[in-house]
C-alpha cells in the first residue's frame, strides 16, 4: 500500500534526467552542425569586407570628383550627403554593386602588383621599400618574419609543408605531430636532416622548430587537414589509422633551409 507515494519521485527523477540527457544531445548535435556554418560566413564575411573596405575610399573619392557627378545625379544624391553617409547614401541594390566592384578592384590591384614585381623595374621598387622598411625597429622584424612565412608555405617549398610526421618530443617515448618544411644534409656525417615545425595546441599558428635526424621521424599518411584538425580540437578529432613504427620516408633531393638575414 505504501510503495506507490515512494516510486513517484523516482519515476520522474528518471524522467527528468532522460529529458536532460534528450536535450544535452539535441542541443549538441545542433550545435555541431550551426557552429562551423557560423564559423565559415563570419570568416567570408571578414575577407569580403577587408577587400571591399581596401579600395572602397577610391570609389567615394572618384564619386565626390567632377567624374562622378553624373552617377550621384542619377541617384539624386549630393556630395554634402555621400561626404556624410558615404555607402549608406546608395539604394541597397548599389549598394551590393559597389562593393562588388570594391572586392573586384581590390583582387585587380593586388595583380598589378604582382606583376610589377615580376619585372626589374617592380623589383627595384620593392628592394627599395624593403630597405626603408628595414631601418624601422619593430616594423622590419614583423615584414620579414611574415614574408617568409608566406614565402614558404605560397612558393616552392610549399610542397614540403605536405608530409606529417611524429617526432619524439618531449621525450623519447612520447610522439609529437610536426611538418616537414626543409630538408639538408650534416656537412660532416652526411646524414639528412629535416626541418620541422610542430604546432601548438590549440593555436596552430604559434609551435616551435626542431631540427631532426631523418631516421628519428616516423611518417604518417594524413593529410594536413587531418592534422591541423587533430591539432585544434586537443585530440577529440583523431584520424582512423596511426602506426608507431617507424618506416623509412621517400627519398628526395635536399633544399638548404632559407635563412633570413
Amino acid at each position: 500500500m505504501t510503495s506507490a507515494p515512494s516510486d513517484t519521485p523516482i519515476r520522474r527523477s528518471r524522467a527528468w534526467a532522460t529529458l536532460r540527457t534528450l536535450l544535452r544531445a539535441r542541443i549538441t548535435a545542433g550545435l555541431i552542425v550551426i557552429l562551423p556554418i557560423w564559423i565559415t560566413y563570419l570568416l567570408v564575411k571578414f575577407l569580403f569586407e577587408f577587400m571591399r573596405d581596401t579600395s572602397l575610399w577610391v570609389v567615394e573619392t572618384w564619386l565626390g570628383m567632377g567624374w562622378g557627378g553624373a552617377w550621384l545625379s542619377r541617384w539624386g544624391i549630393s556630395r554634402e550627403v555621400l561626404q556624410q553617409k558615404g555607402l549608406e547614401a546608395f539604394p541597397r541594390e548599389a549598394q551590393w554593386a559597389i562593393e562588388i566592384f570594391c572586392v573586384f578592384l581590390t583582387i585587380f590591384f593586388i595583380y598589378c602588383v604582382g606583376v610589377l614585381t615580376a619585372n626589374i623595374i617592380g623589383k627595384r621598387v620593392i628592394a627599395g621599400f624593403e630597405i626603408l622598411l628595414g631601418r624601422v625597429p619593430l616594423v622590419k622584424t614583423v615584414y620579414r618574419a611574415t614574408k617568409q612565412i608566406l614565402a614558404t608555405v605560397a612558393g616552392d617549398q610549399a610542397k614540403n609543408f605536405q608530409r606529417v610526421v611524429l617526432i619524439p618530443y618531449p621525450n623519447r617515448e612520447a610522439r609529437s605531430i610536426a611538418f616537414i618544411t626543409g630538408v639538408t644534409r650534416d656537412i660532416h656525417t652526411g646524414e639528412e636532416l629535416c626541418a620541422v615545425f610542430m604546432a601548438c595546441t590549440p593555436n596552430p599558428t604559434t609551435g616551435f622548430v626542431f631540427v631532426l635526424a631523418r631516421s628519428d621521424l616516423i611518417e604518417l599518411d594524413w593529410t594536413v587537414e587531418e592534422a591541423f584538425s587533430l591539432i585544434m580540437s586537443g585530440g577529440a578529432i583523431f584520424p582512423p589509422s596511426v602506426s608507431l613504427a617507424s618506416k623509412p620516408l621517400p627519398i628526395r633531393s635536399p633544399t638548404p633551409i632559407p635563412v633570413q638575414a
